[in-house]
């Protein structure tokens, strides 16, 4: 969840910053954030979630190695695949629907980092979690 988080409100907030939205009143930028984000489709959202978690299990299912660059990479692979395959009707806030032009350099690239660093986040905190599992295996271990 923290990884899809970071590949939605990332973008939303260089997308504020840089004005590239007409939501971006530029009064104070983590409301402007907040409203570029709320204004991307629920279908782009869902979109990525479903193809970039997808993606995630399969690789976890693959037992893919270097991990978090392969997160990355599934990131990176799924914010392309739903800029470039996203209808416009359903692309509200996001891609074409941000400005008419479907891979426009600097809204794609901002998506593109988006995603490399949902997918980085993804990783860590999947770490994490492991490793509090096994912290509290050990501990109940030591209690039997």
């Amino acid at each position: 969840m923290v990884g899809w988080a970071t590949a939605v409100y990332l973008p939303s907030l260089s997308i504020a910053a840089l004005s590239l939205s007409p939501l971006a009143a530029g009064t104070n930028v983590f409301v402007d954030t907040f409203q570029v984000a709320d204004e991307v489709s629920p279908a782009a959202k869902i979109a990525f979630a479903v193809i970039f978690g997808g993606s995630l299990v399969g690789m976890r299912m693959a037992a893919a190695k270097s991990r978090m660059l392969v997160d990355a990479l599934v990131g990176v692979i799924s914010i392309i695949l739903v800029v470039a395959f996203l209808p416009e009707d359903w692309s509200r806030g996001f891609g074409i629907g941000l400005n008419g032009i479907r891979f426009d350099t600097v809204p794609t690239t901002i998506y593109v980092i988006g995603g490399f660093l949902g997918g980085i986040i993804f990783s860590l905190s999947e770490a994490q979690c492991v490793l509090h599992g096994q912290k509290q295996t050990v501990h109940q271990s030591a209690k039997d």
